[in-house]
């Protein structure tokens, strides 16, 4: 995947427009500094306190600039990340996730639930950096359908992949490099085995729950 590096003005500049295009956007405006402290922190072992500095510094990134530097400090994203971020702000994902944890409990744990909104998002961004094009398609392919379906059977998630009617590539663009991808943009990848070690990958990294249903497997983002 593409790699570059990206000032913190323009990644904020990025995210605002991702959030503009995004619908019923207020829960993205409202927790807009931790979706930016998620993309520009480390977290490792559930470092709250870390994150809530984070959040502090994007909060008040006006009155106090020198503290984040902004406009001067650069970070390193990758492609893929932009394009997932995308995906999940006007698919609904990162907002159901927000609301997820602004409703649940941190008792016994001082934390806030800024923090607790900042970790869960750089944990969830951590794991998809770590994806492979064959299950990050599979992913953002699932992803792109969030806000009608959180869950998902693998026929339903067929229905959204390139077939032999369709086959030109629905997802890739310019920036990515894809194994699958062949010269005349079609997709080698869609094959059910392919489908379901994808599937599988996925679910083992811990993005995707799983039950049956009418015996049927229903997958779950979690």
């Amino acid at each position: 995947m593409a790699e570059y590096y990206i000032s913190y003005k323009e990644l904020e500049k990025v995210i605002d427009q991702y959030i503009a295009d995004s619908i019923d956007n207020a829960q993205l405006k409202e927790h807009k500094a931790e979706i930016l402290a998620a993309l520009t922190g480390d977290y490792e072992q559930n470092n709250w306190d870390s994150a809530k500095e984070m959040i502090s510094l994007w909060e008040n990134q006006i009155e106090k600039p020198s503290q984040l530097l902004l406009g001067s400090r650069y970070i390193r994203v990758q492609q893929i990340m932009l394009d997932f971020l995308k995906v999940s702000c006007t698919s609904g994902l990162i907002d159901a996730l927000i609301l997820h944890i602004s409703q649940g409990s941190f008792a016994g744990f001082t934390v806030s639930v800024g923090s607790g909104i900042a970790v869960a998002l750089w944990e969830l961004f951590t794991a998809v950096k770590k994806l492979d094009d064959w299950d990050f398609c599979v992913y953002m392919q699932a992803t792109t359908h969030f806000r009608e379906h959180s869950e998902f059977t693998m026929d339903e998630l067929i229905s959204w992949l390139p077939n032999e009617e369709h086959p030109i590539c629905n997802m890739h663009n310019d920036n990515w490099e894809c194994d699958y991808l062949e010269e005349n943009d079609t997709c080698s990848f869609v094959r059910k085995d392919k489908i379901e070690q994808a599937l599988k990958s996925l679910y083992d990294k811990g993005l995707l729950g799983l039950r049956k249903e009418d015996h049927k497997y229903v997958y779950k983002f979690k």
